[in-house]
């Protein structure tokens, strides 16, 4: 099934009517077609649900709606069960990523003519089309007729209210910029109220519009021939996602050909069952320890003790061979703050090897708590400030009035580096804040 089609077959509408009253911080905005998105939200897709159930299964997705939903009903669901939780009760109908691809590119010519609604016969009624032409604007490109709004009264029949939507474009070469709601009415507007509306236009957003063309039309016309322009998004097959029984199954797909990222998260949570069978490199498992997994990057600092971290403690245990590899901890060293609670896996020979062993002594000088000798290190090494800071100090200093006053003064790009713990101190804040105005 194509996935225009399968739009058309599963929109629900009373979904949309909750959904656009949702929307409702967004009438106003000069969004590109907020009405796209209220349209994607009241699709009913029960496998994309299912998808997500699982994730909640078996990776721990912490959302709170679907990790409810596995408590209720463990892994003895039916359709039906979803419908009614997801549907009826919390009105969520798919978790489909908002993209801008090809079929919502597509879907948004549908809507700008009254395509879409006019589908829906029972739910819909377009009860006014007009056309405002701007000869007058900001845009001054002499091949541009002219900014143009193209309007339609829409009645949404199970609310019985009217919405006027505009939908603005640039010229007449060009796509749609934003779609708003003009005005909603709860009576049936007559088309000279509307054609006032129409005349009156913006006046915030087009001061100069004396010159403008009001038109209205019995329809907005959808030419076949936009499935041959949009033909990406016209000819996209709509992809079934994929939903496993069983924790194994569901792993397996992830691990080969799904998304990677969730069999990592059962890797790294269950390592006993599924270490082996997801990490194949030595840099894959250092980029999780918080090592440098491409050349300049490298995660933020753990912080913490190793107490809880079953994870770092199954990697450095003696069934590997990551506590004796020098390159390895030489990769993952500068990732934590409890740099002892590291060392305490790592055999003494190892600490002892040329290339460790100095560096381990110069992360200890940075852990004691001498302030007036690293304030004099980053005055004697402003060149290699940032990478000093940053793979050889504690992140405790982010959070620390002296030090960060310091390294501020030395370098105003790392205000952005502000703990959150220091972000709430008035006083240093009001400085930070005089500084970076001067």
């Amino acid at each position: 099934m194509k996935e225009i089609d399968f739009i058309y077959k599963n929109f629900d509408p009373h979904a949309f009517s909750i959904n656009l009253k949702n929307a409702k911080d967004k009438y106003k905005k000069e969004e590109f077609n907020f009405l796209e998105d209220v349209i994607l939200d009241s699709v009913r897709d029960i496998d994309q649900l299912k998808y997500e159930i699982n994730h909640s299964q078996f990776s721990n997705s912490n959302n709170h709606v679907f990790d409810n939903f596995v408590k209720k009903y463990k892994n003895n669901y039916t359709d039906n069960d979803i419908k009614k939780y997801f549907f009826e009760t919390n009105n969520i109908l798919n978790t489909r990523g908002k993209d801008r691809g090809d079929v919502e590119s597509l879907l948004g010519v549908h809507l700008e003519c009254g395509e879409f609604f006019r589908y829906f016969k029972k739910d819909f009624d377009i009860t006014f089309y007009g056309q405002v032409t701007y000869t007058k604007h900001t845009h001054k490109d002499p091949h541009e007729f002219g900014i143009f709004r193209d309007y339609y009264c829409l009645y949404i029949k199970n609310i019985k209210k009217y919405y006027l939507f505009f939908f603005q474009h640039c010229s007449r070469a060009m796509e749609m910029e934003f779609t708003q709601v003009a005005k909603i009415f709860s009576q049936k507007p007559k088309s000279s109220e509307l054609i006032n509306i129409l005349k009156r236009g913006d006046k915030s957003t087009y001061p100069d519009k004396k010159e403008i063309i009001v038109k209205q039309y019995k329809i907005f016309t959808y030419s076949k021939s936009y499935n041959r322009i949009y033909k990406e998004g016209y000819n996209l097959k709509h992809q079934t996602k994929p939903h496993f029984k069983n924790e194994e199954d569901y792993f397996n797909y992830h691990n080969t050909k799904g998304e990677s990222y969730f069999a990592q998260k059962m890797a790294i949570s269950n390592p006993e069952k599924y270490f082996t069978k997801h990490f194949k490199s030595w840099k894959q498992v250092s980029w999780i320890l918080g090592g440098s997994s491409s050349p300049g990057y490298r995660r933020s600092k753990i912080r913490g003790k190793f107490k809880g971290d079953s994870f770092f403690k199954f990697v450095m245990s003696n069934r590997f061979n990551y506590r004796n590899s020098t390159k390895f901890i030489e990769d993952i060293i500068y990732s934590y703050d409890d740099l002892e609670g590291l060392l305490d896996y790592v055999p003494k020979k190892v600490q002892e090897s040329k290339s460790l062993k100095e560096e381990i002594r110069i992360l200890r000088l940075f852990r004691g708590n001498n302030k007036k000798f690293i304030i004099k290190v980053f005055h004697t090494n402003k060149d290699k400030l940032e990478d000093l800071v940053k793979n050889y100090m504690p992140s405790t200093i982010f959070n620390d009035v002296l030090l960060m006053n310091e390294l501020i003064k030395l370098d105003i790009n790392f205000t952005a580096d502000i703990g959150e713990k220091l972000k709430k101190n008035k006083k240093f804040m009001s400085k930070v804040k005089k500084l970076l105005k001067d």
